[in-house]
């Protein structure tokens, strides 16, 4: 994982409380019910903030009574937050990308028999198969959206349509860069945040990012300046991409 949460508001001593805090709340779930304990969110990334809250996960056995009161506990001034879940039910559920990358970026607490350890060796890396799709429809979609699916809008007078059809194209673009970097792609909430500390990015990529993302005016003209921007962009990545997969962008069309 190559994010580095650098939060600017970040800070030390209140990282330190929130730390403190959890391991003390977590205490009495360290019993032989309790399968392992992980923490997620701002602690195992190194960061905390006023916003920031305390996320933590409980795997208890399937056959154990446990149950939680409530979800969220307000403890010292700083919200805790706890999903608990039977460890039998983690093993066959199905786990979503934004649920397998807050968990790429967890720190296991208590993992008494490492089967908390396995459970997340086994569900969360991304795999060679997702990795070429993200690639593939990453690209592929990407261009459709930026410049068929907006013209198409266009065609239809709705120019609002056109650009928000842009910017679905952008997020399309940023699972390719994922993809290409062997990451999973990051929540929403911190995809651009994640996405521009890649290592394989386009030339400039922040300069030319904040200019295609800048909206001065919704109108035709504002689109094309902003595609023109965006397809320098993925011509340059164009080459690249079809190296990585072996195979060209029309013969991509033919599978996305």
């Amino acid at each position: 994982m190559s994010t580095k949460f650098l939060i600017p508001s970040s800070n030390q001593i209140l990282l330190e409380k929130a730390a403190r805090i959890a391991e003390e709340f977590v205490q009495k779930y360290k019993t032989d019910d309790m399968v392992g304990i992980v923490f997620l969110g701002a602690i195992p990334r190194g960061y905390f903030d006023p916003w920031a809250d305390i996320d933590i996960a409980l795997f208890k056995k399937q056959t154990a009574d446990i149950k939680l009161n409530d979800k969220f506990f307000m403890v010292d001034g700083i919200e805790v937050q706890v999903w608990l879940s039977d460890y039998e039910s983690e093993i066959t559920n199905s786990w979503d990308m934004a649920k397998r990358w807050t968990y790429a970026h967890g720190k296991v607490y208590f993992d008494p028999q490492g089967k908390i350890t396995q459970l997340l060796q086994e569900k969360v890396p991304l795999q060679p198969e997702e990795k070429r799709w993200l690639i593939m429809s990453g690209f592929t979609l990407s261009e459709w959206y930026i410049n068929r699916l907006s013209q198409l809008w266009i065609e239809r007078g709705n120019i609002i349509s056109a650009h928000q059809m842009f910017n679905q194209g952008i997020n399309y673009f940023f699972d390719m860069l994922f993809g290409l970097n062997n990451e999973l792609v990051a929540d929403m909430k911190w995809r651009y945040y994640c996405v521009e500390q890649l290592e394989r990015l386009p030339h400039n990529f922040q300069e030319r990012i904040q200019n295609l993302m800048i909206l001065h005016a919704c109108t035709t003209d504002e689109l094309e300046r902003r595609k023109r921007v965006f397809m320098e962009m993925w011509e340059e990545m164009k080459p690249i991409v079809e190296n990585e997969v072996q195979m060209t962008f029309d013969e991509m069309l033919q599978v996305v």
